[in-house]
């Protein structure tokens, strides 16, 4: 397809949804009879991550649905465009500029990976729209990025205080090593630590592909620390139940903890504690219809149940979150250009299943709260404290 002519095509259906929308005289369709407005969803929909690539799409296709039933956007239906990324960064590239070029789309969400991120930013840099980052992050900040996530400050600051408000602490880390958590992850938990009064006694760095901890479990053993950190995202599953294993004693605390991986581990991380912006046990009305939607139309068969509920991981309700960010900022400025999208951003709030939610002055990050929970022998999580928002600090 001309590249140009692709453009020129673009702009004339925004143009048409923006008239629409502002009711101009012979411009005004219905919802159902208007050129749809699209959106991407480029995730890992086979290999190790399937499972939270599917998730991703049942929740953006949710989001989607709901979106329509109030009227679209623009005036127009909003459309769902969906890639596998099959976990590779040259696939993962090769599929955003498709989906922007060929499909037309307007923002692109669904990425688990951080290279997966990366390829549809530089695709997205090239065509001028929007990436929606599902997943939490290093604090990366880029002009056609929005990251639904907690970053790492996020994260780690409340943990970290609520862990030692008794005092000192002691910590081994053990991560896997990818190029954000050597660079930001680890230092900053290495700092949040030791501005408390507590000590990191080890990290350890574990490649993609690991299965064996027992050395390093046995290290971590003879040194004593109280706390242990894990941010193992290759294989956390293995690891917990390595960990449980060895009769480790230290407190397990991790930034990748959910209800999906309680079941998969089957028993072996209850008393874990966990950090993120969702837990399914939020008690709030949003929170709850969400939960019945998803179970009632968007889960197959073959996703677990908890109580009534099928799981949602909290990537797919970072991806909910995402779209539905969107489309209020594209509401607001009545436009899905990138440029202007961002800068409606950090004037939406919405009430969110994670709780009231809004977009930091940069457009690049959620403001909502964090949540710190302790995983309960049923696979549900039992919240023990939440912080208030707080602005999240750029690295790249």
């Amino acid at each position: 397809m001309n590249p140009g002519m692709n453009r020129r095509t673009f702009v004339h259906k925004l143009a048409l949804a923006a008239a629409a929308s502002a009711g101009m005289p012979g411009l005004v369709y219905p919802v159902r009879a208007a050129t749809p407005l699209r959106i991407g969803l480029l995730a890992p929909l086979s290999g190790p991550l399937a499972r939270v690539g599917e998730a991703n799409r049942s929740c953006a296709a949710l989001a989607v649905d709901e979106i329509n039933a109030a009227g679209g956007l623009l005036g127009c239906p909003l459309e769902l465009r969906v890639e596998d990324t099959q976990m590779s960064t040259a696939v993962a590239l090769d599929k955003a500029r498709q989906l922007f070029m060929r499909d037309e789309v307007a923002m692109i969400t669904g990425m688990v990976l951080p290279s997966e991120r990366e390829a549809a930013l530089q695709a997205a840099s090239a065509a001028q729209r929007l990436v929606v980052y599902p997943n939490f992050d290093e604090g990366r900040c880029h002009a056609n990025l929005l990251t639904t996530g907690l970053a790492v400050d996020q994260r780690i600051e409340p943990t970290i205080e609520w862990l030692m408000r008794d005092g000192g602490q002691t910590v081994c880390v053990v991560a896997s090593d990818i190029g954000s958590n050597r660079r930001v992850l680890v230092p900053e938990l290495q700092a949040s630590i030791a501005r408390r009064g507590g000590k990191v006694l080890d990290v350890n760095w574990f490649p993609f592909g690991t299965r064996d901890y027992g050395a390093v479990l046995q290290r971590i053993a003879s040194l004593g620390p109280q706390i242990v950190w894990h941010s193992i995202g290759d294989d956390p599953v293995t690891f917990v139940k390595q960990y449980r294993s060895f009769a480790m004693k230290p407190q397990l605390v991790s930034d990748i903890a959910h209800e999906s991986l309680c079941i998969a581990t089957e028993g072996a991380s209850t008393g874990t504690i966990g950090v993120s912006s969702y837990f399914m046990s939020i008690d709030n009305a949003v929170n709850r219809d969400f939960l019945k939607r998803y179970t009632a139309h968007y889960a197959d068969a073959h996703v677990p149940r908890l109580g009534p509920y099928a799981v949602v991981l909290p990537h797919g309700e970072n991806t909910y979150v995402g779209v539905l960010l969107f489309a209020q900022a594209v509401r607001a400025s009545g436009s899905v250009e990138s440029g202007r999208v961002k800068a409606a951003l950090p004037a939406v709030s919405m009430a969110l299943p994670r709780g009231t939610t809004g977009v930091s002055r940069d457009g690049a990050h959620v403001l909502c709260e964090t949540r710190i929970a302790r995983a309960q022998a049923d696979n549900r999580f039992a919240l023990l404290d939440s912080t208030e928002q707080s602005v999240p600090v750029c690295h790249g």
